[in-house]
């Protein structure tokens, strides 16, 4: 996802009272701006929400049943092993 930004562009954010005081409070205890508080804030966010989403989560269940399959692989279906044959014939042609 490719965005273009230049530094001129301005975010607009409707807040009510208490959302400002609260980062008025706490924007002073870090001595930051309001600007710099907002946008070192909203990296900070945005890289735990990508963080959470792109982390792959599994039950003990889940994992117990995926060591199992590595250990003990199914055999490989018709559709399995035509695909390995397709697969090969084109990197044989490639060569």
């Amino acid at each position: 996802m490719k965005i273009e930004a230049s530094k001129q562009d301005v975010l607009k954010v409707r807040m009510d009272i208490a959302t400002i005081q609260l980062l008025e409070q706490a924007r002073s205890y870090v001595g930051l701006d309001k600007s710099k508080f907002i946008r070192q804030s909203i990296r900070e966010k945005a890289k735990a929400v990508i963080a959470e989403h792109e982390q792959t989560r599994f039950s003990a269940e889940d994992w117990r049943l995926f060591f199992e399959l590595l250990d003990n692989p199914p055999e490989p279906t018709e559709r399995m092993k035509k695909a390995l044959q397709t697969y090969n014939n084109i990197v044989a042609d490639e060569v």
